[in-house]
């Protein structure tokens, strides 16, 4: 079990119809259902961001490595293919393809390869996480903060 932090939670409310805010520090990211499944489409399906989670957290860390060791990594682009599953319903495999830039030595790929899987949130997907469910039934829809 990890340390506790004192991140603020992140606050998902209703926006209406299949769409709903998520609030996470100042940003605040619309998610929404394609058309077919009864939304505007007017955001990424929450399933979707699982994936954005870990196509931006890896082309982060090649990024910063590549930075670092004065490698070339301007145009790098990360793709992640989703491949769902069943029983129960699920992301059962992402594909993850890493696009360098010209310029990157071959000798430096296998390093890359255990840099991008290093980040956290393939560290989560790969190793799982805990998650704990809380209902609070009749709760003020307010939120406050508490100095």
């Amino acid at each position: 079990m990890s340390a506790p932090t004192n991140r603020q939670p992140i606050v998902v409310t209703h926006e209406g119809g299949v769409q709903f805010a998520a609030q996470v520090r100042q940003h605040r990211l619309l998610v929404d259902q394609p058309e077919k499944a009864g939304g505007a489409d007017a955001g990424p399906a929450p399933i979707e961001l699982l994936g954005v989670s870990l196509g931006t957290c890896v082309a982060l860390y090649v990024q910063q490595f590549c930075q670092s060791r004065g490698l070339p990594h301007d145009g790098l682009r990360v793709e992640v293919q989703q491949r769902g599953a069943q029983n129960p319903n699920r992301i059962g495999e992402f594909t993850v393809k890493v696009v360098l830039p010209g310029g990157v030595p071959e000798e430096h790929l296998a390093i890359l390869e255990r840099v991008a899987r290093s980040c956290p949130a393939h560290n989560t997907l790969a190793h799982g996480a805990e998650v704990q469910m809380e209902f609070d039934v009749g709760a003020t829809a307010a939120m406050t903060t508490t100095p």
